[in-house]
């Protein structure tokens, strides 16, 4: 099931710039030097499964896919690079735990990452702007636990980050923004360890 969501999101990704590129023109045309954004995403979270070894017995930690919303700012310095700062959520996604044949559920896992990330845009001199790009965060964790020793700490962790800007004409200064992050937190230490793929679009409006 995963793997479908993670396709329907690819080419979602790929199709939509095509589509808005047939319907719109661009208000990009000198350049987004020094200009200060703001705006919002709905997201969709699907949290990589773990194994841990635990007192010598191999214990599978599986997590549902959940979807979540984010604001985030953004300052680009030039056409190249540009800084962002972003507040997502991540809500209560069921944990599960698999060992010796049984499944049984064990607690809701919910995550506040906020994020700094450093993009640089791929010159493309196009209403679409793809960009990669890299950054550290920190998570606010917390687990509503239905066994008394696992737990979680809030933790600093690393992402990397890619996707787009797309231009509007009808709604002025304003792109759409699609943005896949993989997140990792630094939880090696805590009971449940979970990394993550955040993928959201929303829209981005620049103050000039």
């Amino acid at each position: 099931m995963k793997f479908v969501v993670k396709m329907i999101w690819i080419v979602s990704f790929c199709i939509l710039p095509v589509c808005a590129w047939a319907q719109w023109t661009s208000v990009y045309e000198t350049g987004q030097e020094n200009n200060f954004g703001m705006g919002f995403q709905v997201s969709h979270s699907s949290m990589n499964d773990t194994t841990k070894n635990m007192n010598g017995v191999s214990v599978d930690y599986q997590f549902d896919d959940v979807p979540g919303v984010g604001i985030h700012m953004l300052y680009t310095f030039n056409d190249i690079f540009a800084l962002t700062v972003n507040l997502d959520t991540i809500m209560n996604s069921s944990v599960h735990i698999k060992t010796a044949g049984t499944k049984a559920k064990i607690g809701e896992l919910s995550t506040l990452p906020l994020t700094l990330s450093a993009r640089f845009y791929l010159p493309t001199d196009t209403i679409f702007k793809p960009y990669l790009g890299a950054g550290f965060g920190y998570y606010f964790n917390s687990f509503d636990s239905s066994v008394s020793d696992v737990d979680i700490d809030d933790a600093f962790g690393f992402h990397y980050t890619f996707g787009a800007d797309l231009w509007i004409n009808r709604l002025e200064n304003t792109a759409l923004n699609i943005d896949i992050k993989y997140l990792k937190p630094d939880t090696e230490n805590d009971h449940l360890d979970w990394d993550a793929w955040n993928i959201g679009i929303g829209l981005i409006y620049f103050f000039k």
